[in-house]
């Protein structure tokens, strides 16, 4: 029976031989590696950006909450400024639009939660800008839930109002206890002006990573 010998050389051979592999397969997954995470990075600043736009839609559809809010406030302290009595139906009627009125505040989170979902939260350097971020949306949503509150309770009014005869109607005014005991609009104006200063503060600083 043979035994097969192997050289010196040989064994150098193979050996030169697979630290050449393992240094070709080790170049190839750091090339990689810097490659996804250059990639990662790009798509972070992508979706960054698509919250920075979306925050700042969320700031106009919350200024038109306010405008709309506005048209209570004035109608309530209308109703909180005059006697009962010498309140006039022609300035009362000007209001016919909106002391009815229900809305419900609504606010985007499509690029929010594109942004969780990506998985690129993770590379974010700046934490305490993660955190604004989650903040904002909290808050927004917050809001959102007592407004909505408001407006459900301003429903229930509304409804009592629903069944009054022609005389009652000719004989009441409008939602007048609500407006005039609950200071529900400008509540509801102040959550929203205080959402918007949120919503900035997080845009600025969005603006200086971007």
């Amino acid at each position: 029976m043979s035994k097969t010998k192997i050289s010196i050389q040989t064994i150098l051979r193979y050996l030169r031989d697979f630290s050449i592999v393992v240094a070709g397969i080790a170049v190839t997954l750091y090339v990689n590696d810097r490659i996804m995470n250059r990639s990662e990075k790009r798509d972070l600043k992508l979706y960054l950006t698509a919250v920075k736009i979306e925050l700042e839609q969320n700031v106009k559809d919350i200024e038109e909450e306010i405008e709309i809010l506005q048209q209570s406030i004035n109608y309530a302290e209308y109703l909180k400024s005059h006697d009962k009595k010498s309140l006039n139906q022609d300035t009362i009627n000007s209001y016919k639009d909106n002391y009815y009125l229900l809305i419900s505040m609504t606010y985007k989170t499509n690029a929010f939660e594109m942004l969780k979902l990506s998985g690129t939260m993770r590379l974010m350097e700046d934490k305490e800008l993660l955190l604004s971020i989650w903040e904002t949306y909290t808050y927004m949503n917050d809001v959102k839930n007592l407004i909505d509150w408001g407006f459900q309770l301003k429903s229930e009014e509304i409804k009592k109002e629903i069944y009054w005869s022609k005389e009652e109607k000719m004989k009441n005014i409008p939602m007048y206890n609500f407006y005039t005991m609950t200071p529900w609009p400008s509540e509801m104006s102040r959550l929203c002006k205080e959402a918007i200063v949120l919503l900035n503060r997080t845009i600025e600083k969005l603006e200086k990573v971007l």
